[in-house]
């Protein structure tokens, strides 16, 4: 009889250390220190201007310091893999956006198995709807869209479009236009978008498909000429310009840009972070700095991300298919 209470006491010590050692934190005592927020990318690139805005407003609703970490490389893959890798605990907090389904569905189509994928993390919900648009050099005969389809389709593979980077986030809006319109160009992918512009800009190419960020300055300051977005609806920031929808083109594209936990964070913590990107998704602070660049702000919750996120991974993964088994460019 002794020896059965000794062991069932040693069995509840045991538990009870195990399990508060382990305990989830309280939402209520979280955060307690400065927490991390990954960028995939290098400082100026693509979730630049949206990582920090977050982390101002952020570090304003949780009154603890939210330090950017960018970690570029492998076109998005080497910060996405830290991510996943990261202490599950709240305090390392990841930039998602559509690059991790085109690099994972990259390296599915050509045999090899993704260091990370979208089932490696949770999802706290999105808050930008990046589209692209679609540009030309300003010395280019063509003034509209009808104008570039017409032309592509006379001639098939005769006209060039740069992207930034094989299998990229730029190279899936140029893939959809011409599957919208039956046209057919020749792909130059570069290393990076800025490159990608830079060639629309000199003429080297014939057109590209970009994000709004790095194209509307080119756009203002008259070097280059935007035909659409590809979007459902006008620009805040060039409302002129028309949209792939009322020009009668299913050629839409959205990227998304959010933010994600590794699996296994404790769900109190994980409800706090959603609460904190929907508030800052309502602050005019916070819209008014990413509507500024270009981006559009719109809020999806976790459920809603994650809906998006399989849609975009079937379309991506249906495109993806059909392109030569190459490197991408990085």
């Amino acid at each position: 009889m002794r020896a059965k209470a000794y062991f069932f006491l040693l069995a509840l010590v045991l538990t009870l250390a195990f399990g508060l050692g382990s305990s989830p934190v309280r939402a209520a005592d979280y955060p307690t220190k400065p927490m991390t927020l990954i960028n995939p990318y290098p400082p100026g690139g693509f979730l630049d201007i949206p990582g920090r805005a977050f982390a101002v407003a952020a570090e304003k609703m949780l009154g603890k310091p939210v330090v950017v970490a960018n970690k570029p490389g492998a076109a998005g893959m080497s910060g996405t893999v830290a991510g996943a890798q990261a202490p599950p605990d709240g305090y390392t907090v990841m930039m998602g956006c559509t690059t991790i389904t085109c690099a994972v569905e990259w390296e599915l189509v050509n045999g090899r198995k993704p260091l990370a994928t979208r089932h490696d993390f949770i999802p706290i919900g999105a808050y930008i709807l990046s589209p692209t648009l679609i540009s030309v050099p300003t010395n280019s005969p063509w003034k509209t869209l009808d104008d570039l389809v017409k032309d592509c389709k006379a001639k098939p593979n005769h006209y060039a479009f740069s992207s930034g980077g094989l299998y990229g986030m730029s190279h899936v809006p140029a893939e959809i236009l011409m599957r919208a319109t039956g046209i057919k160009a020749r792909h130059v992918p570069h290393k990076g978008g800025a490159p990608a512009l830079a060639a629309v800009v000199g003429g080297h190419v014939d057109f590209t498909t970009q994000f709004c960020p790095s194209t509307i300055p080119l756009y203002r300051g008259g070097k280059l000429r935007v035909l659409a977005v590809q979007s459902d609806r006008r620009l805040k920031s060039i409302p002129e310009v028309p949209t792939v929808k009322e020009l009668g083109v299913d050629a839409e594209y959205n990227a998304w840009i959010g933010l994600l936990v590794p699996k296994d964070t404790p769900m109190p913590v994980v409800k706090k972070l959603r609460e904190v990107l929907e508030s800052a998704a309502k602050d005019k602070r916070f819209v008014d700095t990413i509507e500024t660049a270009g981006e559009v702000v719109h809020y999806m919750n976790h459920e809603e991300l994650t809906r998006y996120w399989e849609n975009e991974t079937v379309q991506i993964a249906k495109i993806w298919a059909q392109q030569p088994k190459e490197s991408a460019a990085k």
